[in-house]
């Protein structure tokens, strides 16, 4: 059988002690022999650089710089063409689009209409090994170690990361022109303030790096987009100081600006998320004390422990190296080409999982008995979801007793697999790790379901376009410029359909009648329909508030009502933006339908969907063509993974699993992971508050009337949904109050003899003005303030009322200004 044969394992089993002809250049090992092996004709310029800082001992951290470069050149390489060059151009295009407010798509399609398709095949490849000459290796080594010798930092800078996270002249695979003295240049000045300091924090690499990022790459000051042109190589100095395009895009341009200046930092990423189809890329920074930290986008620099980096949904993460990993290169020379999974041939990476884990598994033990019978390949590979196929992320070589994979964040669903060329066997059925460790699997269990859809792809991740709703208000009016004018509606929470069908809380006839979007949700709504008491759909003239991001007419709020829940309002202010019609005369609305804005990833009517399960492979369940914003398939195999695909548009489709008549695409929503909290160890309660404990009650936002604190007042048609209630920046929200006021009421139940002879105490977390009552006797009062946990003892007077075993618990809250916050409970002392 053909074997992988790497560079570097070729020379292992011998040292050599000599690089050079006739011994002119001292012993430097076999890895660095075993490349200048493969360098042909640019052998002799490497050379020059070996005996250039052999001859004086004063550059022995030079020549051991050099030795490090050298020795890991053999598999770094780079393209060269024409359609790369052009290609290219998109970035600066992209910076000049999206400064403008236009979409990334504009300047995708300009550069393919332009260009033509971009073919990374017709390029040429240069190997590095065989291309990088004396005079830019050298010049690259001398600037390495001046701002390494010259930054304050410096000292507190070990040779070992000087090597692998200053010295390398790549990040990637990008071309190879002059950066250090030009990107040095540039921002050294920006340090100046830091390097003239008197404290401590001037020797510290992390606080350089904090300095640079506080500067370069504030909000506005630099573009991400998930759009591309084609799928390119890395981007280069010259490019990547346009600041625009991806993750890795971004990444490269602070990697290069941290680098020329002498701040060790590294890529990091993860091959694949656990919870969407996609890799990721950050630059890792480290203080003097190796503490971890983390640059993304616009974000600042954020210690990692506890980040929303550390929360992320990952099984393996990875860094970047220059040099290569050896214990990957020898495991894989032992294994047959065929059965190499991609990422690990060149393997210039090392496994960082352990620091970006809150849920970090040593290792993960497969027994033999839960893998599929069958020959043992040489290496398996745990595999994450990507759409209909799985995607290697991790190997391990396996045993007689099964196979353990190793450094694992727990969670997310994986199985395990071998390749043989384009060919994927699998090992296992897809599971994940329960919090006790053991295995869950995803088979068929024998039994049939029907399996209702609403989208194909997990809606949190548009969820910066749902949260935009929350606080807007439906209004009518007989006033064209709704002077006066009632409020209809107030949407309260996020929508978690496309379609959202509501009943005014108010009716009456109305000429006008108008979405008018909350503050900081650019009004942004895909499509609004008025209906009669028949069910009829009320029609009229589009009216509204012209102008949208961007100012191109995309996005104005005649799309509210084009039918088409593709297109959408997105008003050029944060706040003031409506649409609406005019109906003529007065016409009372019965109901409302509105739908938010959306990336086409929800369940559209007229769209033919199949649904996949995984019975080892997957299997088509059938087709249909969707009628409304959900379809229903009958009689599926149960127990399994499910995939939704559109065969009428949109690209994102994800795995996900069924329970409770719902689709379940995250761990967190696996009823493991939603069971009871843990109360044992808390004070005795009748009603906890909501962060203990989940509790549900009833709410309006318009004034109910006199009695709504009493016990047998009529709240049916108020709307019901779990505490807290407030505004995102509060805990625990579930239902959004961004209205000037909120009624709640919570009704409970207890055995009459838990409180015979016991102190009652209430606690309650409110912002702003507040009053609660229990049993309809006030013992909350409050005027404009906010707190947390207040806790008050009941009055003997209210504590009586509750002798038959039952409460009615009753707040009101107005919001004067800022966050909002409505919870409360009852505890036994």
């Amino acid at each position: 059988m053909k074997k992988i044969v790497p560079y570097i394992i070729l020379a292992m089993a011998a040292a050599v002690t000599s690089c050079g002809n006739g011994g002119t250049v001292p012993d430097c090992g076999s890895r660095v022999e075993q490349a200048l092996s493969f360098a042909g004709e640019n052998r002799a310029e490497l050379e020059k650089v070996l005996r250039r800082y052999s001859l004086d001992p004063s550059d022995s951290l030079k020549y051991r710089a050099a030795v490090f470069l050298i020795e890991n050149m053999p598999g770094h390489s780079y393209y060269e063409g024409e359609a790369l060059d052009n290609y290219l151009e998109y970035y600066p295009l992209l910076y000049r689009v999206r400064s403008r407010g236009q979409e990334p798509s504009v300047a995708a399609d300009s550069i393919r209409s332009e260009y033509g398709f971009f073919d990374i095949g017709s390029l040429a490849r240069k190997h590095d090994i065989q291309e990088v000459d004396s005079a830019y290796l050298c010049r690259n080594i001398e600037w390495a170690f001046k701002v390494w010798e010259e930054q304050p930092w410096g000292k507190n800078v070990p040779f070992g990361d000087f090597c692998e996270y200053i010295l390398p002249y790549r990040v990637g695979d990008e071309a190879l022109p002059e950066w250090r003295e030009e990107y040095y240049t540039k921002y050294n000045s920006i340090l100046d303030s830091l390097r003239n300091s008197s404290g401590p924090g001037k020797e510290d690499p992390l606080e350089a790096a904090r300095c640079l990022s506080d500067a370069l790459l504030k909000p506005g000051m630099l573009y991400f987009t998930s759009v591309s042109p084609a799928s390119l190589p890395h981007i280069g100095p010259e490019a990547a100081q346009w600041r625009s395009g991806s993750c890795r895009d971004l990444s490269d341009f602070f990697l290069y600006v941290c680098r020329s200046l002498g701040i060790p930092c590294a890529a990091d990423y993860f091959p694949l998320r656990g919870d969407d189809n996609v890799e990721h890329t950050w630059v890792a920074l480290w203080n003097r004390d190796g503490r971890m930290y983390y640059q993304e986008f616009s974000d600042t620099v954020t210690p990692v422990e506890g980040s929303k980096i550390w929360n992320d949904a990952k099984s393996k993460v990875y860094r970047h190296t220059f040099g290569r990993n050896m214990a990957i290169t020898e495991d894989m020379s032992r294994v047959d080409s065929t059965g190499v999974a991609d990422m690990f041939r060149e393997p210039f990476f090392t496994d960082v999982t352990e620091k970006y884990s809150p849920h970090f598994m040593e290792e993960l033990r497969i027994p033999s008995s839960m893998l599929y019978p069958g020959r043992r390949p040489d290496v398996m590979y745990l595999c994450l979801s990507a759409r209909l196929s799985w995607q290697p992320v991790d190997y391990a070589v396996p045993d007689r007793k099964g196979v353990t994979f190793r450094n694992l964040d727990r969670g997310y669903i994986m199985r395990a697999a071998s390749l043989d060329g384009d060919r994927m066997r699998f090992w296992t059925d897809p599971f994940y790790v329960r919090e006790d460790g053991s295995l869950h699997f995803f088979a068929p269990d024998g039994g049939t379901e029907d399996v209702t859809v609403y989208s194909k792809f997990p809606l949190k991740f548009e969820s910066y376009l749902r949260d935009r709703m929350p606080g807007g208000v439906f209004e009518g009016s007989n006033d064209p410029d709704f002077r006066n004018r009632d409020t209809l509606y107030v949407i309260d929470r996020s929508p978690e359909r496309l379609c959202v069908p509501v009943r005014p809380d108010r009716k009456g006839a109305y000429r006008y009648v108008r979405y008018y979007g909350p503050d900081g949700g650019f009004c942004n709504v895909s499509e609004i329909a008025f209906f009669d008491s028949t069910g009829r759909p009320l029609v009229g003239k589009v009216t509204g508030t012209p102008g949208c991001m961007g100012g191109d007419g995309t996005h104005e709020y005649t799309n509210v009502f084009d039918g088409s829940t593709e297109t959408s309002f997105d008003y050029r202010e944060g706040y003031g933006g409506w649409a609406g019609m005019d109906f003529g005369s007065p016409v009372t609305v019965d109901s409302i339908v509105y739908s938010p804005r959306n990336r086409v990833n929800y369940v559209m009517p007229g769209d033919e969907y199949e649904l996949f399960y995984c019975d080892k492979v997957w299997k088509s369940a059938g087709t249909a063509i969707a009628a409304a914003d959900s379809l229903v398939f009958h009689d599926v195999p149960s127990g399994v993974l499910y995939l939704l695909k559109s065969h009428s548009r949109g690209q994102q489709e994800r795995i996900f699993s069924y329970a409770d008549g719902r689709q379940v695409w995250d761990r967190e929503d696996l009823p493991e992971y939603n069971a009871a909290p843990d109360t044992s160890g808390l004070q005795p309660a009748l009603a906890r508050m909501s962060y203990e404990e989940g509790w549900n009650g009833r709410y309006t936002f318009i004034y109910p009337g006199p009695g709504w604190q009493r016990p047998g007042f009529d709240d049916s048609s108020w709307r019901y949904g779990p505490a807290a209630f407030g505004t995102p920046d509060q805990r625990n929200v579930n239902v959004r109050f961004q209205t000037p006021d909120i009624w709640v009421r919570r009704e409970i139940t207890f055995d009459p003899s838990a409180i015979e002879g016991r102190r009652i105490v209430l606690r309650y977390s409110h912002d702003d003005v507040f009053q609660l009552y229990v049993n309809g006797i006030q013992v909350v009062d409050k005027g404009f303030e906010w707190a947390n946990d207040v806790e008050c003892e009941l009055p003997d007077s209210a504590v009586r009322t509750m002798s038959c075993g039952s409460a009615v618990i009753a707040a009101h809250c107005h919001n004067k200004y800022g966050g909002a916050m409505v919870d409360f409970g009852l505890y036994i002392n």
